[in-house]
């Protein structure tokens, strides 16, 4: 079974990258949504050992990194994307039809700044909301993605369950 640290929205906040990243020394995937995604650039330099996804979101300008990946990990389809093409902001509706249509196991989006986690028939749908901006009552969140051949999960935590355990 994987597991990834996943981020959105991160918006400059290295700190709380870090933060994460050394509470949780066994995961060393990360996947990043867009907005700031050249913030993975400087953990990957503090971090090498790291295997990083990153997605342009709507606030990223001159990178080098596509709009949205497909990525196959398990035998799983996960699909990456910042969301802002697809209107996320209007809900989910064309995540679930490009789920449905590409037969996708996993959507990961983000651009919201808020947090959701749902299931949808079959597909695990997931923004882990934002370390930088939220704009939520949950305050800075990230989540884990644990993908494995028969199953994959995730749970969304608060930075500040982080600080509590440190």
């Amino acid at each position: 079974m994987k597991q990834f640290l996943v981020f959105s929205d991160t918006h400059g906040d290295i700190f709380a990258m870090r933060e994460i990243i050394n509470a949780y020394p066994h995961i060393d995937n990360i996947i990043h949504l867009g907005d700031y995604c050249r913030d993975t650039r400087i953990i990957k330099n503090e971090f090498p050992h790291l295997n990083i996804i990153s997605v342009m979101g709507n606030c990223d300008f001159s990178v080098d990194v596509p709009e949205e990946i497909i990525h196959e990990v398990e035998g799983k389809r996960i699909f990456i994307t910042h969301g802002h093409y697809l209107s996320v902001k209007s809900g989910t509706t064309r995540l679930e039809k490009k789920a449905e249509k590409d037969n996708l196991d996993v959507v990961l989006f983000g651009h919201t700044h808020i947090p959701l986690i749902k299931m949808v028939s079959s597909t695990l749908i997931l923004n882990p909301g934002s370390l930088g901006c939220p704009r939520s009552d949950s305050g800075s969140t990230y989540a884990i993605l644990k993908v494995g051949k028969d199953k994959v999960d995730a749970v969304l935590h608060r930075l500040s369950s982080i600080n509590m355990k440190l």
